[in-house]
Order: C-alpha cells, then structure tokens, then sequence
C-alpha cells in the first residue's frame, strides 16, 4: 500500500515504460518481451549436424532403439578404406555417431565423436560440429560439465555456431549458471533473427527465474536509505494526526538541539527528541528526522537502536523502564506514538521486520492507537497476508468508526484488489471525515478513472486542484489524468505547473514532460533528446526517483549505450521495494545486460546482428 498514495504514475507508468521502449524503433533489452510476437521456426537444441560430407558413404553400422553389443575396441575401429583421407573418415565416424545417438547408444557415440575429432585438424570448421554433437550427448547423460566444455571448443571454433549456444546454455542453466545461459540463449536468439524456439523458451524462463530470485534476494537486504522526499510527504500527509502535529508551532530546530544538550532526564529528552523530530519531517529532512525518532524510541527500548554500532551501549533497562513511566504521563506526543513513527519509517526503507516489531510494541502501549493499527495493515499488505491487513482495518473502525484516514487507507487496498467499487465507498466517505485530506481524493479520482467514469474522476481532479493550488501532487495527478484521457497539451500545462509551485522539485513531473516529449503529435519525431534532459532533471531534483532512472535505462538503451543502460536499471533497483516493480525491473536489467556482454565479448558479430534487429522493429512499427 505504501507504493500507491506516491504518484498517479501507477496508472500511467506500465505505458511510459512501453513508450520509452518502442519509440525509436525496439528496446533490444526486451528481448524476452519481443520475441513473444515472433514465431519460431528453428528446430530445438536436440537435433544434431548430420549433413555428411559430399561422396563419403556413411560407417556401416545399423542404428536401434536399445545399444548394440559392439566392444570399445569396434567403436574405433579404423576404417580399412586406405584411401580415403583423414577428412572424410572423420565424417564417417561422425556419421556413425549420429546413428549411434539415434539409437541412445550416447557412450558409443561419444567414442565416434571423439575418434572424428582426432582426425581432423585442429583449427578445421568442421570440428565444431563434431564437438557439438558431442556435446549433446554428454547433455542427454547428464554430464553437463563436459557439455559445457565441448560447446566451448565449437564456440571457438564458430562463434556464430547456434545449436552449440543452444547446448551450453542448457548445460549451464543446468549447472545453475543461470546468468550465463541467459547470455548464450540471448546470442542464440540474436544469430537467429528471433526464430530459435528453444532459445525463445529460455531467455523467457531465465529471464523470469533470475529476476524472482533476485527480488527474492533483494528485498531480504536491509535498506540504508529512504525513498524520495515527495513519497514519504504524501504518505505522511495522509495521517490526519501526523499532518496537524507537523504543521504545530514549536521552537526551532537549532533551539531544540541546545535544549537537548542540558535536558534533565529521558523523559524530558524523549520530548525534545520528538519534537525536533516532526520540525525535521516539515522541512522534508527525513533521513534526520528518521534518527531523531530512534534516539527517542531508544530512550524506552531496545527497538530504537537502529543501525547503533555494536560497541556504542545504549541506556541500561532499568533506566529505559524509569524514562517509559515519566514520558507516559507527560503531555505530548506519547511513546506509543514515537514507537509508531519509527516503525513507519522503517517500514519506509523496507526494513519490515523492525517495522512490525515496532507497530507491535506501540500497540501494546496504546492498544486504541487506530493509526497504528492502519500502518500495520499496510505492512501486513506489504508482506502479502491480505486478512490480516483486513483484520486491522477492523479493529480500528471498532475503536473509531469516524476515524477518515481509515477508509482512506482502506480504500487504497480495496483498489489494489481491483475492488474499485469498494474503493470508491470508503475514499468518499474518507474526504466526507476529512475535508484537508489531498490522499483521499486523488486516489478517489484514480478509482473513478478505473471505473471509467471519466465525467468523476475529472470533477474529482478539478475540486483537488482548486482545493490544494498550490499542491504539486494534485496538479500532477490532474495532468497525469489528463494524459490517459488524449489531452496532452492540458496534461503538459499541469506538469509545468506542478513544477512551478515546487521551485522545479517535483521529479515526477519532470519525468511526465519527458515522456510527452517521446509522444509528439502531428507526425513530429519524438524528442529523445528532450525526453533525456527531462530525465536528468528529475534525477537532478531527487536522485531518490526510481521512476526517473528506470526511464532513462530505457532510453541509454535508444541510445545503445549498454553500460549505462546497466547502471540506470541497478540505480532504480537500489530504490524499489514493491515486489512486483522490483522483478520487473530486473527482468529488464538481466535482458540488458546479456547483450551488454555479448557487445563488449563480441562487438563484430553483435553490433550489425543487433543494428538488423533494430531495423526489423522500426519497420515493423511503420507498418
């Protein structure tokens, strides 16, 4: 859930990302999505080289379906035929082994094979086909290693040789060298203008495995950093409490750190600590704002000693349980509720587990704590135990059944069930509780949108902006709305004029102008030079954009320039947390790469192979 209340992007990214894609002609990252449309016509990785060498009659042995009772000594057997030369009798004896491999008699022909390829020179064409087949069998016994290592010497020998990158993938994704094999099927697919069927099947497979288990891996890291600035204001603003608790008076944040230096207990530290705490998150220093709010909790708790080097202690429990009693009967904001802020942005960096340990405790010390009970939810959403999330909605419309940012909350999971009926119930009745809430409307509007009631979803964009002007989220969900409804020239004054009230900060909207710049109308060419800049400004205005950095990989891979492609996929990956947004990234950034590595191992054979894949596209799309 805490992915949604960001942006409006979420309804109009899915078709950023395809235009960023396809406008100058194909995204040759996407192979994995590309050659879906294609069909295949290459055989499998299975069938060998059998065509026979012109005049040379084939070693007289009769192929069965169960292994010949031929001795070791009748496998090499040498050809009693004198004259003929060293050549054709290594083609016999691949000849043979071909029969011999129809048969499943994989050792015997290995032996034939092996004799054929000790026949011929060393540096002969013709031997690559002879380690190939070789190959094969060593794959259908399941001595992958040796596959690898014969598919190696073909390769050598004929870089462009398909069927052996066939095999050596299939030994290596069974070796689980998975990387590699995307590489060698990503070249298969390539070599074969996109018409090898079991090199379709397998960067499609890999592609997929490798990004789940690498999202798998990923979100179990800790994170260091926090999203952007304007992610965490709209979420944070979508708390009635915490947004009228920022916007209170209180001294300055210079003032609150001299009077932390002479506070004189926890308690009255804890206060200070708070209260800096929510001075720092209305300045949009969050990441100071983040530690102030572990600096307290860690005044009552063991849970406040986030990222604490291990050799610095911390307060002794006994002094923890004193500073605990003395803050609960102050005035102010309580421990509960530091517990929760800190559990929100740990929550924020992904760091779920901390998270839920913190919602947990702050319940214990507040069971009635209805904003607790709604940020769990969304973690419990997060962490794909859908009920649960439920359950707590429950629980809090039981303790405060006018409580508006529970129905807001709410409603954003009904629309991620694609409930949006349910949505629109619980957003309205949101915005009927809380006139100031900007969240609830514009996810109201994005439910209508959904709905396709557009007359809605546009009065509710229209009421937003009147009712927050100087908001750069509503101006850029209206132009994001305007977008999915043709009208780009309305959208662009919205963008432009989100930026205007953010002094050019709000990346989001630099992304959006840029993605209007790949849309140009008329019969114009798109602008990717503009698109680009658009790009870097966002970058420029919050480095913390993902958005920004996954559409400009899509465009360095416009401009061919693969490491850089790279680098902006793994930028955008460091940032994402959302499951689905983070595989799919990923998927995208192991396509990229495979041919990265086939650019910088090979750049003869790939850059033209890869210029003609880029003309059929464009040509395609003018068709």
């Amino acid at each position: 859930m805490m992915s949604l209340p960001i942006r409006l992007a979420s309804m109009s990214d899915r078709k950023i990302l395809i235009a960023a894609a396809t406008v100058a002609g194909t995204a040759a990252a996407l192979i994995y999505l590309l050659h879906r449309s294609q069909r295949a016509a290459v055989a499998t990785a299975d069938e060998l080289d059998a065509e026979p060498s012109s005049g040379v009659a084939s070693v007289g042995v009769t192929a069965s379906a169960s292994p010949v009772s031929a001795s070791a000594a009748e496998v090499t057997k040498p050809v009693e035929d004198t004259n003929v030369t060293r050549a054709a009798e290594a083609q016999r004896f691949k000849d043979r082994g071909n029969k011999r491999y129809a048969g499943r008699q994989y050792e015997y022909a290995i032996a034939d094979y092996t004799k054929a390829i000790e026949l011929v020179d060393a540096d002969d064409p013709e031997a690559a086909k002879f380690y190939g087949n070789r190959a094969q069998c060593y794959s259908s016994l399941e001595k992958h290693p040796e596959a690898e290592r014969d598919c190696d010497a073909a390769l050598r020998l004929d870089p462009v040789y398909v069927k052996a990158l066939v095999r050596r993938a299939t030994a290596r994704e069974k070796q689980g060298k998975l990387d590699l094999a995307i590489v060698d099927y990503t070249a298969a697919l390539l070599l074969s203008d996109m018409q090898h069927e079991a090199a379709t099947h397998g960067v499609d497979r890999l592609v997929k495995q490798v990004a789940k288990e690498k999202t798998e891996a990923h979100l179990q890291e800790p994170m260091r950093c926090l999203p952007s600035a304007s992610f965490i204001a709209t979420f944070v603003d979508s708390f009635r409490k915490i947004r009228e608790l920022i916007r209170s008076a209180r001294p300055s944040t210079a003032e609150l750190t001299s009077a932390l230096e002479s506070a004189a207990d926890g308690a009255a530290r804890a206060a200070l600590l708070v209260q800096r705490a929510l001075g720092r998150m209305q300045a949009r220093e969050y990441e100071d704002a983040f530690r102030d709010w572990a600096s307290a909790v860690s005044l009552i708790s063991a849970l406040g000693d986030v990222d604490r080097p291990p050799a610095a202690a911390g307060p002794s429990d006994k002094q923890r349980q004193s500073t605990l009693q003395m803050w609960s009967s102050a005035d102010g904001p309580s421990p509960a509720f530091a517990m929760s802020m800190l559990g929100m942005f740990l929550h924020l960096r992904g760091n779920y587990d901390q998270a839920m340990s913190c919602y947990d405790e702050a319940l214990k010390l507040d069971p009635k704590a209805t904003e607790v009970l709604i940020k769990r939810s969304s973690l419990w959403f997060e962490k794909e135990q859908v009920p649960k999330a439920f359950a707590d909605f429950d629980k809090a419309i039981a303790i405060d059944p006018k409580q508006a940012d529970i129905f807001c909350h709410r409603g954003q999971l009904h629309m991620l069930q694609q409930d949006l009926q349910k949505a629109v119930t619980d957003l309205k009745k949101s915005v009927k509780l809380d006139n100031g809430s900007l969240l609830s409307r514009l996810q109201l509007g994005m439910a209508h949108h959904r709905l396709k009631q557009l007359a809605e979803a546009r009065a509710v964009f229209q009421e937003a902006e009147a009712r927050f002007p100087d908001s750069p989220d509503a101006l850029n969900y209206h132009g994001e709305f305007l977008v999915e409804t043709g009208d780009l020239a309305g959208a662009a004054e919205k963008f432009r004029k989100a930026l205007d009230v953010s002094g050019g900060c709000f990346a989001i909207s630099h992304v959006n102008l840029g993605v209007l710049d790949l849309h140009q109308e008329g019969g114009h060419s798109p602008d990717i030079e503009g698109a680009l800049a658009r790009f870097a400004q966002a970058i420029e205005a919050d480095a913390l954009c993902e958005t920004a950095h996954v559409h400009m990989a899509h465009l360095m891979l416009q401009q061919n320039k693969w490491a850089e492609a790279v680098a902006c996929f793994d930028k955008a990956l460091a940032l994402l947390r959302v499951k689905q947004e983070v595989e799919e990234t990923y998927a995208m950034r192991e396509a990229a790469a495979a041919q990265l590595s086939l650019l910088t191992s090979a750049p003869d054979i790939y850059e033209p192979v890869m210029e003609r894949q880029r003309a059929l596209m464009a040509g395609m799309q003018m068709g």
